[in-house]
């Protein structure tokens, strides 16, 4: 993509990155550091050229905010390690530990090449080279198995759960439904 990254895509962060700048900067000063976010963002998206690292950039520029509104607060006061401003890699634990309750109970729905192909995979850090050796199949195959089976725990996990992802598609909330699982 040559013409730049569209304004727009960026709209899909606002509310992630509102509680990305909140939380590390309460109170009526973490609006304005997120408009002083936004407007940089909006001011240098078109020179961007492709989507692909859209995300990290934007939490880059909102990041670089949160650190220039400390420093003006405390001038002269060195800010220490910046583990208050790190960026979001991780869903928190919790949310972890309730879809990692499910897991089992979908494996054993899937079908039982797709469910090995995802415990060798996804679970067992195995690379998909190494699993289709393993199993004696082609690549192509284990590729196959591993799409389906990702997209099916997918399914299942949204049925199950109502899902909240960030921009990137990391799950940042998950409320179970309901079905047992967790």
């Amino acid at each position: 993509m040559t013409a730049g990254v569209p304004v727009d895509a960026v709209a899909r962060f606002e509310g992630e990155l509102r509680r990305f700048v909140t939380r590390r900067v309460p109170g009526p000063d973490g609006d304005d550091v997120l408009q002083d976010a936004l407007l940089r963002i909006h001011l240098r998206v078109g020179a961007l050229r492709s989507t692909d690292r859209l995300a990290p950039w934007v939490y880059r520029v909102a990041r670089s905010a949160i650190i220039d509104h400390h420093r003006r607060s405390r001038p002269g006061e060195p800010l220490g390690d910046d583990d208050d401003i790190e960026l979001p890699e991780e869903p928190r634990s919790e949310i972890r530990a309730t879809l990692a309750a499910c897991v089992a109970p979908f494996l054993e729905g899937l079908p039982p090449e797709q469910a090995e192909a995802l415990r060798l995979t996804d679970l067992g850090g195995l690379t998909q080279v190494a699993a289709a050796e393993r199993l004696g199949v082609r690549l192509a195959t284990m590729k196959a198995r591993v799409q389906r089976g990702r997209r099916r725990m997918r399914d299942a996990f949204e049925a199950c759960c109502e899902l909240e992802q960030d921009g990137r598609g990391i799950v940042i909330e998950a409320t179970p439904r309901g079905c047992g699982c967790a």
